[in-house]
């Protein structure tokens, strides 16, 4: 619609930098958040987990020793979670504006496969997860007690609770209830992988804001045995937050890319991105899924 001051027609310009748009926070950060599980030229990881029983009690002195035979049991993650993206940028299109078309499609094709992935890691986590005993609405005045009481399971499940991933609801009655005994962090890795997200230490563990928690749609993944597995809305919208072992996640890929390339079927370009990954909860009874009811 052409702009008019009074009777008269003025000119109009297009800016050539572009508004941002908006994607849910990056969580899952190797390290921090999640075991690295890269691959080595391989479709998949098998970890050893060797038997173990308790001793019964002490033996009096001057005894031979009962053997016990090795054993062990095998826990495996599939790097079978692909996802792409394939935008098309005509060549008469990009040469009619100021800015970057393909360029500027290959990072949002970039920012689109990370957000499935960090979705679909979530997925992973709840459905593989525990489900914690607790399921109080959390406010600001029982803040404390439901957090403590979810701790307690994981310790008592001899884990050591070191994340937590918050719904935004959640890390609001955190941030209300903590005060000046929430410290953000100053770690650059660390609100570099975050993308923005906040980040923050309380009561010795990482707080993480997770946004993803506030999606309206189904999230889904390929567990390790090459299933589907979906956790409806209905579902997600009830986590409050998961604290878990970042030991007892594992998450990585075997191929990721990204690229321009020349289209062969129109004069033009193709920006593409790809990411094939794993999703496994290691140790269930290290993730608590907190959930109200």
């Amino acid at each position: 619609m052409a702009v008019q001051y009074g009777s008269f027609n003025v000119d109009e310009r297009y800016k050539a930098s572009l508004l941002p748009n908006l994607f849910y926070k990056t969580w899952i950060m190797p390290g921090i958040t999640c075991q690295d599980v890269q691959s080595d030229n391989n479709g998949g990881w098998f970890w050893h987990k060797l038997a173990t029983t308790a001793i019964d009690g002490p033996g009096t002195p001057g005894r031979d020793f009962t053997d016990e035979a090795t054993a062990d049991t095998l826990v495996q993650a599939v790097y079978n979670n692909n996802y792409q993206k394939s935008k098309k940028i005509y060549g008469v299109q990009a040469a009619a504006v100021a800015f970057n078309v393909a360029e500027a499609q290959l990072a949002i094709a970039t920012q689109e496969v990370a957000e499935s992935k960090n979705m679909s890691g979530l997925a992973c986590l709840i459905k593989e997860g525990t489900a914690a005993a607790n399921t109080d609405d959390v406010t600001a005045d029982n803040f404390q007690t439901v957090v403590l009481a979810v701790r307690k399971e994981v310790v008592k499940a001899k884990a050591t609770a070191t994340t937590v991933l918050c719904s935004p609801d959640f890390f609001a009655a955190m941030l209300e209830f903590a005060g000046s005994k929430y410290i953000p962090s100053t770690n650059e890795k660390i609100l570099a992988a975050a993308a923005g997200g906040q980040v923050g230490e309380y009561l010795g563990m990482l707080w993480i804001e997770c946004n993803a928690l506030s999606t309206t749609g189904d999230v889904k993944y390929y567990d390790y045995a090459g299933t589907l597995q979906t956790v409806a809305n209905v579902d997600l919208a009830k986590v409050d937050f998961i604290m878990y072992d970042y030991n007892a996640f594992g998450t990585g890929d075997n191929l990721t890319a990204a690229r321009i390339v020349d289209s062969e079927n129109f004069v033009g370009s193709k920006a593409q991105v790809e990411d094939n990954v794993a999703f496994r909860v290691l140790n269930p009874t290290a993730v608590r899924v907190k959930s109200h009811a």
